[in-house]
């Protein structure tokens, strides 16, 4: 369910800044992999784990791609957190 998430933010992202889906996505996992490391599963990554990629790893490769980094970090954020049962449904 975490892919599901994840997809969904990066079609927020792409539309946001220009990029194509796939490629937002992508930044998004280049993010989890800085935050909480290359091995780190999908599948075991939680609400908090995702706000933290977000508010750190996400909004430093968005530096050198957006001007408004912190009106599109906030905008990320927002969509997370009235997303948030996607991740939660998941880990019932």
């Amino acid at each position: 369910m975490t892919t599901e998430i994840i997809k969904y933010l990066g079609d927020r992202l792409a539309e946001r800044i220009g990029i194509s889906p796939p490629a937002a996505r992508g930044l998004i996992k280049l993010a989890i992999a800085d935050e909480l490391g290359p091995l780190t599963p999908l599948n075991q990554i939680n609400f908090n784990d995702l706000k933290v990629v977000i508010e750190k790893s996400l909004k430093l490769r968005l530096k050198n791609l957006v001007q408004n980094i912190d009106s599109t970090t906030n905008y990320m954020l927002d969509k997370l957190i009235k997303n948030q049962s996607l991740i939660t449904m998941a880990k019932v």
